[in-house]
């Protein structure tokens, strides 16, 4: 197992979905014990770490649900065999981790191989989504490559030309293509403006726009996870989910289902040793308060995470996957994260604030952080909404999204 070009550690299989994982001897002499190198959870240390201790990070590098399904399928495996299917796929993970035979190395980087589409191409693959996610098949010539999620996606990579194409041979994924699914009208227009308005609010966000592969409307995200070195080479950058840095397996993302808290991730952010430990924590109340005035009920343990950026300290990552759910009338409405013991939006005040701010420990002045943001991001929905008229993206989703943010605010000033 790699992260990067470092040979970090080996996984041995114990069972199907039962890993058992230990560093390498060099990732021993190299760095500190309990130092923080694959996960917060898996800190490091010479002994081999259990099955039940393994499982959260790397079952987190998988698919989840319908999508781990069909992935099985294609290549005739178990389902259940995480084991295998990160054999399979998992020389191309979120972040820079690259899960590899033994004897096989990882591509080093600018040797990529990445094979162009046609705008028909990308058509007929976004069509075979259901039967083939993330692009894999059972063919030599398929992606092979692992990514974390239950939506369905196209993992993608810009040519040299800076057209799209699929990432062969653990080339470097930069781009990620969500089709519209047709349960949920707008989905792609509902998620570019929630992110452009994060964005236009001060927030790091994942960059994100509406995009038309024949007639099929999508969301294409750039990953935050990748980034351009000085020789112009994509290299990756490591990552991980609340759920693996708490060692939570995916099936918990949600709190109600054992996930993470709201506490629990800023006592993880706290935890760190991070000399920036107080603005990721500041960086996180805000995340919560965007996903509150937008709708986004979704906002569960995955859809937050730690970015390992070589040049800086680990810190909170971008913000990715803000979608305002409260929309959609078919769509529960119960927050996946409680905010001061509170899961019903429509309860949702300023006292609720103050009762997070004690519970999480991080003082008294959480209204005005609240206050001043809530002003940020109910006059960047405005902006955005203009911008997305002016060019052409505009559907009547964000008027929607656009009043549910004003009655949330209204909340926080009655």
């Amino acid at each position: 197992m790699f992260i990067g070009s470092e040979a970090l550690g080996r996984i041995e299989r114990r069972g199907p979905t039962r890993y058992r994982f230990n560093y390498s001897e060099e990732a021993l002499r190299k760095y500190r014990p309990s130092s923080i190198v694959l996960s917060a959870s898996l800190r490091l240390r010479s002994e081999d770490f259990t099955p039940s201790e393994s499982a959260p990070f790397f079952e987190g590098l998988l698919p989840e649900g319908a999508i781990r399904s069909a992935i099985s399928q294609a290549l005739r495996l178990n389902e259940r065999d995480g084991f295998g299917l990160l054999a399979a796929l998992g020389s191309e993970c979120a972040g820079a981790v690259a899960v590899l035979r033994e004897g096989v190395m990882p591509r080093a980087p600018g040797s990529s191989r990445i094979r162009s589409l046609s705008e028909d191409e990308l058509g007929r693959l976004i069509d075979d989504l259901p039967t083939h996610p993330l692009g894999v098949t059972g063919s030599p010539e398929g992606a092979r490559l692992s990514l974390g999620g239950v939506q369905q996606k196209l993992v993608l990579a810009r040519d040299e030309s800076g057209r799209l194409g699929l990432p062969l041979d653990g080339t470097p994924s930069t781009h990620l293509l969500k089709p519209e699914p047709h349960a949920y009208e707008d989905l792609a227009v509902n998620e570019a403006f929630c992110m452009r308005v994060a964005a236009t609010a001060g927030m790091e966000a994942a960059s994100a726009e509406v995009a038309e592969v024949g007639s099929r409307r999508c969301l294409l995200v750039e990953r935050f996870d990748r980034r351009q070195d000085d020789r112009g080479f994509v290299v990756r950058l490591h990552q991980e989910d609340m759920c693996q840095a708490l060692g939570l397996l995916p099936t918990a993302k949600y709190e109600q289902s054992g996930g993470p808290s709201v506490a629990r991730v800023i006592d993880l952010l706290r935890g760190l040793g991070s000399a920036h430990a107080a603005l990721g924590i500041r960086n996180f109340v805000r995340a919560l308060v965007v996903n509150f005035l937008l709708g986004n009920s979704d906002a569960h343990g995955k859809n937050f995470a730690l970015l390992y950026d070589p040049d800086a300290e680990v810190g909170l990552a971008p913000l990715y996957d803000v979608v305002s759910t409260a929309v959609y009338p078919q769509l529960t409405s119960q927050m996946a994260m409680s905010l001061g013991g509170v899961d019903d939006p429509d309860r949702v005040d300023l006292a609720t604030w103050a009762r997070l701010a004690d519970e999480a420990g991080i003082g008294r002045v959480i209204g005005g952080v609240v206050r001043r943001q809530a002003g940020a991001i109910l006059r960047a929905t405005d902006r955005v909404a203009k911008e997305a008229r002016a060019e052409g993206w505009h559907r009547p989703v964000i008027d929607a999204i656009v009043d549910v943010c004003r009655r949330r605010v209204d909340q926080l000033t009655d």
